[in-house]
């Protein structure tokens, strides 16, 4: 554990708990226009709630890191894009040294704030109840040196695993990007350990976790940073019935050709 101030906050929360948080704090009063704007637009019940506890648990962890409370801050909300601080509220300066992302799961979600670009992906699935075809998927998703470690685990729950690893690491890296999953790119990017020399340009550093939900659902969590620099220090809250597990640092690598 580093003793230095973390400058990587990431949270693990389940949604209902903080939902409830955020209405003791009048939610959604302390909502931004363009946050109401958004929320206006949401119908169904289940998924104002999961908005709600996202913006919610976005502030609740910048107020811890900065000593403040949630509803000194201001996040905008752009269509497409991740959530930022509030030039207007907050100066350009604060708003441009931070950055935010967000990815929610099942009843779960997960957040970030860091110095740099950042991308989070949270994936909590029920892997032995799970029918999917993980090869089909793996060859539009993985370059043919991860589609190899695939083929060579059985068919069944490490498996799949193995493969929401991949794509939740690569699923960081394109909210870290602000593109959005590109499927022209995404099978000429690799993730290697960090450990192992790397084979191809270097694009980002992540690091990974997995765990197991009270209900027996796998969860994977991916963090992602951009630049040549690595990982910053982090500090991981997991204010949630999860048994956690570090699985290590890793690079995203374009390979040759």
């Amino acid at each position: 554990m580093t003793t230095t101030t973390p400058a990587l906050q990431l949270l693990l929360a389940a949604q209902a708990p903080l939902a409830a948080r955020a209405q003791q704090q009048n939610a959604p009063e302390w909502l931004t226009e363009s946050e109401t704007a958004r929320l206006a637009g949401m119908q169904h019940p289940a998924r104002r709630q999961e908005f709600i506890a996202c913006r919610y648990a976005l502030r609740h962890q910048l107020a811890m890191a900065r000593g403040t409370t949630p509803d000194h801050w201001r996040l905008d909300a752009p269509e497409g894009r991740a959530p930022h601080l509030n030039a207007q509220h907050h100066g350009d300066e604060a708003a441009a040294a931070t950055h935010l992302s967000l990815s929610h799961s099942g009843a779960w979600l997960a957040c970030a704030a860091a110095p740099h670009p950042v991308g989070i992906d949270l994936e909590v699935k029920d892997l032995h109840a799970s029918r999917r075809d993980v090869l089909a998927l793996a060859g539009m998703a993985c370059t043919p040196g991860e589609l190899a470690q695939l083929q060579a685990l059985d068919d069944g729950p490490a498996r799949q695993r193995h493969f929401l690893q991949i794509w939740s690491l690569k699923e960081a890296y394109f909210k870290c990007t602000g593109t959005g999953v590109d499927f022209a790119a995404i099978r000429r990017i690799e993730c290697q350990p960090a450990g192992l020399p790397s084979q191809g340009q270097v694009l980002a550093h992540a690091s990974a976790w997995h765990g197991a939900t009270g209900g027996g659902h796998a969860v994977l969590l991916s963090v992602c940073v951009l630049g040549p620099g690595g990982l910053p220090p982090c500090s991981l809250q997991v204010d949630a019935d999860v048994a956690w597990q570090d699985e290590g640092d890793w690079r995203l690598v374009a390979l040759p050709g």
